[in-house]
């Protein structure tokens, strides 16, 4: 078989994945976007970094990953459930970036992510 076919075949059956990583920043007891940590560890006191920054949705593919980053002064507890059927829990989390945990999305469906701690502190993620 002729190479060129050969290269050609496979790059039309090959499967791109672009997974992405998304950086959930926990600080000021919500979930805000991907911030610095200078920024985090003013939110509780600057309350424009919360407006400015907060996540109350997020749209994101199987594959693609979520780094939860709690830069709070308190820990979190987050999971994301869908009618009762948990997608995933990150287990409590104390501050600090060595604590920082990501998760790969891999199924479909829309999820509500809230800490178990803080049952005000929640988001809709929405996975395609």
């Amino acid at each position: 078989m002729n190479r060129l076919f050969v290269l050609a075949l496979f790059s039309a059956f090959s499967v791109s994945t672009h997974a992405k990583t998304v950086n959930m920043v926990q600080a000021a007891k919500a979930f805000l976007g991907d911030i610095t940590d200078e920024q985090a560890s003013v939110a509780y006191d600057d309350p424009t970094i919360e407006e400015e920054n907060k996540v109350s949705e997020l749209k994101l593919k199987v594959g693609d990953k979520i780094k939860f980053m709690n830069r709070d002064e308190v820990s979190h507890n987050v999971s994301a459930i869908e009618s009762k059927k948990k997608l995933f829990d990150v287990a409590l989390q104390e501050p600090g970036a060595k604590n920082d945990r990501e998760i790969e999305l891999k199924q479909k469906g829309t999820f509500e992510v809230q800490c178990a701690i803080h049952p005000k502190m929640k988001i809709k993620l929405v996975v395609e």
